[in-house]
């Protein structure tokens, strides 16, 4: 199984073509306008979000289905899609920001796992994956969005990052970045994750800043499971 993530910086319906070569039996766009389901040739599409400009896709390469009675609106932004004997829940966490977007609402990955982890085990294969917006530089002692704290939740249910896993690096020593602020190349953080329990053979890679920086501050990551 191929699976994709990538923050498009919006216009995706310009750029799907970009990350459509992959061949990826998963994909999710963070970023993403809202756009009919016939926009992307050969999957089936399920959207979220507050701003038809800027939400969640997640993308896969049969039929798949948005699980509407377990969805929480509340958590900003995660989109759970069964695939057959997968179940994606796909990422675009506001973290702290998520109060902005609803009064109330939480950003969290840790509370998106507390609340779909039940739905997460019922299926064979899980799959969490996304723009997480986080990673080990922002860790403050005890509170609950440090990176390490929501990553050692997500092992305990099996679920392990592919580019971790795959390229031997430890979380907050990672060599190559995912997003380079303000399209600067000097300023890479490494925010987009693949979780999953997926195993065996792999690989993982992550785009390259000058083959995608006319597009998007972000980089596609993309893992791939025999």
């Amino acid at each position: 199984m191929k699976i994709l993530t990538w923050n498009c910086n919006q216009g995706i319906g310009n750029d799907f073509s970009a990350i459509k070569d992959f061949d990826a039996d998963v994909v999710i766009i963070q970023e993403c306008e809202k756009l009919d389901k016939n926009s992307f040739e050969g999957y089936s599409s399920h959207w979220i979000g507050t701003n038809d400009r800027k939400g969640l896709a997640v993308l896969t390469r049969a039929k798949s289905e948005f699980q509407t009675e377990l969805f929480n609106d509340a958590l900003i932004y995660f989109l759970p899609v069964s695939y057959q004997d997968t179940a994606i829940l796909g990422v675009w966490a506001f973290n702290r920001r998520a109060t902005r977007k609803l009064e109330g609402s939480s950003g969290f990955p840790i509370d998106a796992i507390n609340h779909y982890k039940d739905w997460l085990k019922s299926h064979k294969n899980m799959i969490v994956a996304g723009d997480f917006n986080n990673g080990p530089r922002w860790d403050r002692p005890g509170s609950k969005n440090n990176f390490h704290t929501f990553n050692s939740q997500f092992n305990d249910l099996g679920l392990y990052s592919a580019y971790h896993s795959l390229s031997g690096e430890l979380a907050g020593q990672e060599t190559k970045p995912t997003y380079f602020h303000q399209r600067n190349s000097e300023k890479g953080f490494h925010i987009d994750y693949i979780f999953s329990n997926l195993s065996g053979k792999g690989k993982v890679d992550i785009g390259d800043f000058k083959d995608w920086s006319k597009l998007s501050d972000h980089v596609p990551v993309v893992s791939e499971y025999n």
